[in-house]
Parts: C-alpha cells; sequence; structure tokens
C-alpha cells in the first residue's frame, strides 16, 4: 500500500531527553531481563546437594516470584506512578534492585534468593511504570505513539541481548572461576548495570509531571465485536503454552545434558532470536495464504517441535528447535495482531489487543511455573532394556511431551475455528502460496490468465472523486493505446440498471441490510459476466467505479454486517475475480459531502456516523492487504491526485502492442540501404 500526502518526521531519538530515557530504559530492561536468568541460574546451584526434585521446585518458585508481578492489572502500577515523582522512583528502584542483587550472592541461601527475586520482580514494575509514564511527559503529544512503541521495542528487545550476555558471563565464570562463585558472577555485572541505570535516570533531570490521560472505556461490545477472538485465544494460547514450558525447563533440561549456565543462556537467545524472527517475518509469508489458516496452523508445528524436543537428548538439536518454537511463537503472534487489524472494528482493536496480551502473559506465567514442578515431581528415570542402550526419560521430558500432546490438540480446536476458506483445499493453498503463485481451484485452466488484461477499480466515500479520477485515468490510458473499458457498479448492465433503481432509489424503504447485499453481489454478479470477463478475456484495460470492497465498507462496517460472510457471497459472486490494483480515495464525509451539488440518494442520505464507519472500513481494507492498494489523500489538488494514481497505475501496464504481435518481424527480411 503507497500512502501520500504525509510528510516525515525525524525518530523520537532526536528528542534529547527522549533518547537520554531510552538510554536508561535500555539498561534498565537488560537488567531485568539478566536477572530473570541469574536468579533461576543460582537457584540450580544453591540447591545442588538437594537432589533433582527440589532444584526443580527451586527454579519453578523463582520462576514464579520473579513473574507475578508482571502479571498484575498495569493500571495498579500506574496508579501508583501517578502519586510519585517519575525520576526519583526509578532512581530508588534501580538503588534497590542493585543492593538486592549484589547481596543475593553474598547470602547464597535459597531463604534469601526467593524473596529476593520477588522483590526484583516488583520494582521492575515499578520502574517500567514509572518510565512509560516519563516517555508520556517528554514527548509531545504527536509523538507519544511513537515513543511508547519503541519503548515497549526495547524492553522486549533486550531479552536477546540479556541471554547473549548471560551465555558470555557463563563461560568467562567457568574458565576463571570455580564451585558455587561461577553461578555469581552474572549477579554482580547485574547489579552493577542497574547501578549505571540509576546514574542514567538521575542524568535525565527533572522529568514534568502532567495528568495522565483517561483511559477509554473499552465497552463489552467493542471487545465482543471481534468474531475471531475466540480463535485467537486459543491457537496463542497453544503456542504460547509451549514456549513457556520449554522456557520454565530449560535450566533443568539444560543441567541434566551437563550443558553448565552457558548452554541455559544459549537456548534462551536462540528462543529470543527466533521469535524477533517470526515477529519480522510474521506479516510477509505465504503471501496471500489466509492469515487465519496460518495462525491456526502454527499450533502444530509448535506441537512437533516441543515433541521432538522432549525425545530428542542433545545439546545443539535442543538450542535449534528452541530457536524454530520461538519462531513459530513470532509468526504466530504477529499473524494474530495481522488478523486484528484486518477485521477487528477500530474501537475494538485496542481491546482485543489487551485481551491477547493478557492471555499470552497468563499463558507463559502458568507453563514457566507449573513445567519445573512438574519436571521434579515426575523426577528422573533411566530405561535399561537388555542389550539395548540406556534411555533416560526425566521429569522435563515427560512435562514436554505432554504439553506437545495438548498443544497438538489446540491446534485441531483452533484450526477449525479460524478456517476462513472451508471449501479450499488446504495443501493447495499451501502449496500455491509456497510456490508465490495464486491458488488454482482443481480442474481450472492455469494457463487462463496468461492474455488477461488489468482490472482496475476506484473505491472511497461519498464525494471521494472516483468518477473523475476513473475518467481521467481512462482517457489517459486510451490516449496511450490502450484498449479500455470503463464501467461502474451498481448499474453497468440492463439488469444491474433495474437494481440500482431499488438500491439508490430513496423512496425504497424496509430493505434489510441483509437483502441489500445479495442485490449488490446480484449486480455485481452480472457486471463481471457480462461486462468485466469479457473485457479482460481479450486484453482490455478494465477500469471501475466500486467494486467488492463498497459492500465490504458499505454493508460490513457501515451496516455492521460480517465482513468475512459478505467477503465469501461475493467471491462466488465474482468467481474470485479481484482488481489488480485498487485506488482507494480517502476523504472525510463532512468534506466529501461539501463537493455535492445534486440531491443525495438513498446511501448518501445515510447518517454521518455511517459513513464514518464506511471511511474506516476502507481503510481497514487498504491496511489488511497493502500490496493491492494506492491509498490517496482526496483533499489534494486533483492534479496532484491524477499524478499520484499515474505513478502507480504506470507500475502494473502491460506493452500497449497485442502479445505475439512482435513475432512476425522474424519473417522480414534484413533492411539495408
Amino acid at each position: 500500500m503507497t500512502r501520500t500526502g504525509v510528510a516525515a518526521q525525524p525518530g523520537v531519538l532526536s528528542i534529547g531527553p527522549l533518547r537520554r530515557m531510552w538510554t536508561a530504559l535500555s539498561l534498565s530492561s537488560l537488567g531485568d531481563w539478566l536477572s530473570f536468568l541469574a536468579l533461576t541460574a543460582l537457584a540450580w546451584a544453591v540447591t545442588s546437594d538437594e537432589g533433582f526434585a527440589l532444584q526443580s521446585y527451586a527454579v519453578g518458585a523463582v520462576l514464579f516470584l520473579r513473574a507475578l508481578p508482571t502479571a498484575l492489572p498495569a493500571g495498579a502500577a500506574a496508579a501508583l506512578v501517578e502519586r510519585l515523582d517519575r525520576r526519583t522512583a526509578m532512581v530508588a528502584a534501580d538503588a534497590l534492585r542493585f543492593a538486592v542483587l549484589l547481596s543475593v550472592p553474598l547470602v547464597g541461601r535459597l531463604e534469601w534468593l526467593l524473596p529476593a527475586a520477588f522483590v526484583t520482580g516488583c520494582l521492575a514494575v515499578l520502574w517500567r511504570a514509572s518510565a512509560t509514564a516519563a516517555i508520556g511527559d517528554l514527548a509531545s503529544p504527536d509523538r507519544a505513539a511513537d515513543a511508547h512503541r519503541l519503548a515497549v521495542r526495547t524492553a522486549h528487545g533486550s531479552a536477546l541481548g540479556a541471554a547473549a550476555l548471560f551465555a558470555l558471563l557463563a563461560l568467562l565464570a567457568r574458565a576463571v572461576l570455580s564451585g558455587d562463585a561461577r553461578a555469581d558472577l552474572p549477579l554482580y555485572v547485574n547489579a552493577a548495570i542497574f547501578l549505571v541505570s540509576g546514574a542514567a535516570v538521575f542524568a535525565l533531570g527533572a522529568v514534568p509531571g502532567r495528568p495522565a490521560d483517561a483511559p477509554a472505556s473499552a465497552g463489552g461490545r467493542a471487545a465482543g465485536a471481534f468474531p475471531a477472538r475466540r480463535g485467537l485465544a486459543v491457537a496463542l494460547a497453544g503456542v504460547f503454552a509451549a514456549g513457556g514450558a520449554v522456557l520454565g525447563v530449560a535450566k533443568i533440561y539444560v543441567a541434566t545434558l551437563h550443558g553448565g549456565d552457558a548452554g541455559f543462556g544459549t537456548l534462551v537467545c536462540a528462543a529470543f532470536a527466533g521469535l524477533a524472527c517470526g515477529l519480522f517475518q510474521g506479516p510477509r509469508m505465504l503471501g496471500d495464504f489466509s492469515r487465519r489458516r496460518l495462525l491456526g496452523l502454527a499450533t502444530v508445528p509448535a506441537g512437533l517441535v516441543t515433541a521432538a524436543a522432549a525425545l530428542i537428548h542433545n545439546l545443539v538439536v535442543l538450542v535449534v528447535l528452541t530457536a524454530v518454537l520461538g519462531w513459530i511463537a513470532g509468526v504466530a503472534w504477529a499473524t494474530a495482531r495481522t488478523v486484528v487489524h484486518a477485521e477487528a472494528e477500530e474501537e475494538a482493536r485496542g481491546p482485543a489487543q489487551t485481551f491477547l496480551q493478557s492471555l499470552v502473559r497468563v499463558v507463559l506465567l502458568v507453563a514457566l511455573v507449573v513445567a519445573p514442578v512438574l519436571a521434579g515431581a515426575i523426577g528422573r528415570h533411566r530405561f535399561e532394556p537388555a542389550g539395548g542402550s540406556a534411555y533416560s526419560f526425566d521429569g522435563t521430558n515427560a512435562v514436554l511431551l505432554a504439553v506437545a500432546l495438548v498443544t497438538l490438540l489446540t491446534g485441531l480446536v483452533a484450526y477449525r475455528q479460524l478456517d476462513d476458506r472451508r471449501g479450499v483445499p488446504l495443501a493447495g493453498e499451501l502449496s500455491a502460496a509456497l510456490r508465490g503463485v495464486p491458488y488454482v481451484p482443481p480442474g481450472a485452466d492455469p494457463q487462463a490468465d496468461r492474455y488477461r488484461g488489468v482490472f482496475i477499480a476506484f473505491e472511497g466515500g461519498e464525494g471521494a472523486g472516483k468518477t473523475t479520477q476513473a475518467r481521467l485515468t481512462a482517457i489517459w490510458l486510451r490516449d496511450h493505446g490502450y484498449d479500455v473499458v470503463t464501467t461502474n457498479e451498481p448499474g453497468a448492465t440492463k439488469v444491474g440498471m433495474r437494481l440500482r433503481a431499488i438500491l439508490l432509489d430513496k423512496e425504497t424503504t424496509g430493505l434489510s441490510p441483509r437483502a441489500e447485499t445479495l442485490l449488490y453481489a446480484a449486480d455485481r454478479a452480472d457486471h463481471v459476466a457480462n461486462v468485466i470477463a469479457p473485457a479482460l478475456d481479450r486484453g482490455a484495460i478494465v477500469v471501475t467505479d466500486r467494486y467488492v470492497d463498497s459492500s465490504l465498507a458499505y454493508q460490513g462496517y457501515g451496516r455492521q454486517l460480517p465482513p468475512e460472510e459478505i467477503a465469501e457471497v461475493n467471491r462466488w459472486a465474482t468467481g474470485e475475480l479481484r482488481p489488480d490494483l485498487t485506488v482507494l480515495l480517502d476523504v472525510s464525509p463532512q468534506t466529501g459531502f461539501g463537493r455535492f451539488a445534486s440531491p443525495a440518494d438513498r446511501m448518501e442520505s445515510q447518517p454521518m456516523d455511517f459513513h464514518e464507519r464506511v471511511r474506516r472500513g476502507f481503510r481497514k481494507l487498504a491496511e489488511a492487504d497493502p500490496d493491492h492498494y494506492l491509498v490517496v489523500d482526496a483533499g489534494l489538488p486533483q492534479e496532484e491526485i491524477t499524478r499520484l494514481i499515474r505513478d502507480r497505475v504506470r507500475e502494473i501496464l502491460p506493452d500497449p502492442v497485442p502479445a505475439g504481435t512482435e513475432d512476425i518481424t522474424s519473417t522480414f527480411p534484413a533492411i539495408a540501404d
């Protein structure tokens, strides 16, 4: 999707106070993740003489106490921070974490390690809430969203650096230290990081405080109006339960494989590296493959990878499998966000994403805690069949295998709930997506589109200028030698003219939204069969004023019918014919109606909030499939709009000379003077 009319702004790090705040945030986040790993490793070390079960319980207890504060409602910490000075709170939290982490290896007892894990977790939540409020205070209102987005990415992205640092510190400790002191070095470094973070916050200077904006009310309807929410929740729960279980038993499993703390750090580093790759690749992979199907399928490889991790006792293989599982989790989360953004109403996106984030947080917490505890309860077992090699099947293996089976079952449920292309064979669609070509139903001629023309649709709300720009585009194309067919909806055929009279006549009353949708689909089916398809078959360029997106926006978002059901009806009505390019002229309803000179028809006479929903619907459709759209600010001068459209249309134009014409030139004799 190409956006126009938006001036580029420098990054938020160009703002001096925000750049210094980001430095402190990077250090604090690095320390948070490093403390998570270092305290877990120390719990295993200080109970080394107590046996496998107690060591596993100690790891589970540390994970639980360290992660528990993060599961508390974010509003509680935010409310507390509003009563405190941001800078003072952050400096105090860093100083306390420095002191607590410095004391843990000096005391060296589990009785102090457990409360220390909980205290550092609480201080991390307090610091993060203070930083979030400070960023809101330091950023201007128009840059606040970018600043908060950068903060979130920094806080989560620091996990990769912390895991790599922990692995390096473990290798260093192994080389220069001995005994229990090897597990202490990461904590000393961790304490030093918090000391530097506190100094960075102190050097920031005073942070101007201002009352936080009142949180927008997320009504029950907004959160419940998202039809795919349940399926997304099931799929994400399955994937992240597997990931949480692997991380929960990571220290125990690596220890049984004699990998030490360096192996533990490497495994966690692989998990977060895979997660980062998955988050980046998720929205871009498999082209037009259904995002819903992709998310439903993600649970299946997650279960298979977890099962393989449970059964293969090799540290290198385990690290690779963990990276793959992290990648699957990243793809699943990115895909879920794409589905929410594409299908949820604008007012429902925030509640839906908050719900999914809370769900993932709770699932991870439960998996992190329950997995090591169950592993300790099951204990260590070694099978030695007569004449065969011995095979260890410990509690970690049993837990991971059980989680894998649950994840696979969850995947079946999620796929059934999310599948939005019933009747389209999964194997066929997936094979086409892997090859980077559109899916062709069995029996269809794959060469049917070889010589077809180009299909361009103009969309937008009332008064956006679609008709004018469609006409100017057609004139420009004809001037360049193309065979052009201009058309419009509804009413491009004799049948369509009758349907148009019914649909747009203000005297038409009592027409239900579903009946209206079906009438538009009927007009479109006749339009495609008698106007669009024949023109494309002969290689013409078809320029239409409105197409399927108008039904999705007006009846789906405007009338608030399920857009996926309308899309399915229109896929059948049009034979799945879609434009090569959709030009969306974006304009506010107030501006559009200000351009009208003629009396309003039945659709134009709808209330203003109806047209606002229609505009949001068009924009969601464009954001969900950016490669097929050009979004133009219809408030620009007409000449500028025309230029932008022509620049984009040029990219998809064929050679104006019919295919095959140049083949006969080989029969001409050479021209000589």
